[in-house]
């Protein structure tokens, strides 16, 4: 005689996968993870995988949204005021150019973090911290 599958909606969607679940990495399995802190809302979660660093889809992408938004501002100023070593290399249009975006992306970037620190955001150098201890690799 053969045995009857168990009908319960657990035992299904286990069946012929481990109890680990399927498409996880080892260490990637639900919980066993300290709490951490949402760098959107500073809100403490428990992460479901190792690496999750905001407490919902809607921070991560609220978090995003803004670093992208900033970032198309910021990266040409930094560009121009790396090349011209902030207005001291290049043509005399070069250094003028290098100064002001040099002046622009300081006064930018402690606007930007005003801002976060008014809406009680995590400071960035806490985030890349996080970022890094939790496998970033830019490069």
């Amino acid at each position: 005689m053969r045995k009857q599958p168990d009908p319960t909606p657990a035992a299904a969607l286990l069946q012929g996968c481990s109890e680990k679940g399927h498409n996880r990495m080892p260490g990637q399995q639900a919980g066993d993870w300290p709490p951490r802190h949402c760098p959107e809302c500073m809100r403490l979660f428990e992460p479901k995988v190792s690496n999750q660093l905001f407490c919902s889809p809607a921070h991560n992408a609220d978090w995003n949204n803004r670093a992208t938004k900033r970032g198309r501002v910021l990266t040409p100023l930094a560009m121009v005021a790396r090349i011209t070593r902030n207005g001291t290399r290049g043509t005399p249009e070069a250094r003028a150019a290098g100064k002001r975006a040099s002046s622009q992306y300081n006064a930018l970037v402690q606007r930007y973090r005003d801002e976060d620190r008014k809406d009680e955001r995590m400071e960035w150098a806490a985030f890349m911290i996080l970022r890094y201890d939790h496998g970033f690799d830019p490069l």
